[in-house]
Formats: structure tokens, sequence, C-alpha cells
């Protein structure tokens, strides 16, 4: 979506028509990068929103308790995406007759 303003004193122009399209509040942060001939500019927290989920409580568990089953060897390989597949089908199927 193009827009175009005017700048105003103190080099400054309003998002007020784009910000409630791209979830951009009063308060929040953003990335201004000179890219080519023009800017660029991208809401970001202390992170990058996009990646904002990464961070949070529950997602910082799981990737803790994934480092923790490499570092103890609780991880299988396989020699094709068919064999890890079929270990999953596998699974699934143990899992589903425990069921009944």
């Amino acid at each position: 979506m193009a827009n175009v303003q005017q700048v105003q004193k103190r080099m400054l122009v309003s998002l007020a028509q784009i910000a409630k399209d791209i979830n951009l509040n009063e308060g929040d942060y953003i990335l201004i990068e000179k890219k080519d001939d023009g800017i660029f500019l991208r809401p970001i927290e202390w992170v990058d929103k996009k990646q904002k989920y990464f961070w949070t409580e529950q997602w910082q568990e799981k990737m803790q308790q994934s480092q923790q089953d490499l570092d103890n060897g609780n991880y299988k390989s396989f020699e094709s995406m068919e064999d890890a597949i079929k270990d999953l089908e596998e699974l699934v199927n143990a899992s589903n007759n425990q069921d009944k």
C-alpha cells in the first residue's frame, strides 16, 4: 500500500494510516534501514515481531528440553526421510493402540 506524505518539522511523518494494518502501536519500536535509494521500516520488539514466539516462556522451555535431550543422547538418526516417517508412523500406531 503506497502512501505519500509531506515530511513535517523535525523530520516527522505519520504512520497512522498503515499502523493499524501492521499492528504498530504507540510505544512500539521500529527498525529503520536505508535500502538502495529508500528507507525501510519494520516493527520490532527487542527481537523481530515475526520471531516473538521464540522468546515466549513455553517455547524456551521446549528449546531447553531439546538441548537436554541432545546432550543426553536422547534422539534417533535415520538413513532416509522414509525411515524417519516409518518410525513416526509406528509411534502413532503404538500410541493409538494404548488409547484403546
